[in-house]
């Protein structure tokens, strides 16, 4: 087959079976290349103790713990689908809806009033980008010094 360069912007244009056998071709390479990676990890697993703590919970006194084997990660898979299902049921809800709207902006004045400032230092601080507020023991603004300038 020819290249073309269309099926890259729009890969649903490729027929499906050959996606999807491009597919589990490449998680069979994906498989292989994490196996490749395997004896490092064992190693940083073990030095890092993971190797007792596999003995303490699955191997202690030669036996394996049917709850720890098979429960524990059949729990784990079933909060994995829950919250994908639940993330998926969000998607489906809010889809197309923008819900949020502009918020209208606080008057100078008001934000003033509720630092406790005064009319100069609120006009200073309307004017200058950057600065050093400096707090009486109250919290409330004494004056300011500007930085960078």
């Amino acid at each position: 087959m020819k290249y073309d360069s269309r099926l890259i912007r729009r890969p649903h244009a490729q027929p499906r079976l050959r996606r999807t056998a491009w597919g589990f071709l490449t998680a069979a390479f994906w498989l292989f290349y994490l196996y490749l990676w395997a004896p490092l990890v064992t190693f940083v697993l073990w030095a890092l103790g993971i190797n007792t703590a596999l003995h303490e919970l699955y191997l202690r006194e030669s036996h394996i713990d049917p709850f720890l084997l098979f429960v524990l990660p059949l729990v784990a898979l079933a909060c994995a689908a829950l919250l994908i299902a639940w993330a998926e049921y969000n998607r489906f809800r809010f889809r197309g809806k923008d819900r949020r709207s502009a918020q209208s902006d606080v008057p100078r004045g008001e934000v003033a009033a509720a630092l406790g400032a005064d009319a100069a230092t609120e006009g200073a601080l309307c004017q200058i980008k950057v600065a050093t507020l400096h707090m009486d023991d109250n919290a409330r603004p004494l004056s300011l010094t500007p930085l960078g300038a």
